[in-house]
């Protein structure tokens, strides 16, 4: 009984895709956090900058001061959101380009 000839290389070639797959679904499942990440900030941020303070109890410095820091966290809360959006953004459009040159 003989055996057939077998190309050595095929089982390489299936761990290297395996691989790329693999790296290629962890950056779309970071890419997905990190998007859902950025949209839920930006709705905090906006929701925390257009909601007024609720003052019930508090002095007028109290009031002054907790409505100073809602303004602040929730201009943070904007724009780390944002840059979040940008980040997973810019993840998902290098992915692409690398996948549309290696189909070329």
């Amino acid at each position: 009984m003989q055996h057939e000839g077998t190309d050595t290389k095929a089982p390489e070639s299936k761990v290297q895709k395996s691989a790329e797959g693999l790296t290629r679904a962890a950056l779309l499942g970071l890419c997905g956090g990190i998007l859902l990440g950025g949209l839920f900030l930006l709705g905090v941020g906006f929701k925390t900058r257009l909601s007024p303070a609720d003052c019930t109890g508090l002095s007028e410095m109290e009031c002054s001061f907790k409505r100073d820091a809602e303004q602040e966290m929730g201009r943070m809360q904007v724009i780390m959101g944002s840059g979040l959006l940008a980040l997973g953004a810019a993840v998902v459009v290098l992915m692409r380009s690398r996948v549309r040159a290696a189909s070329s």
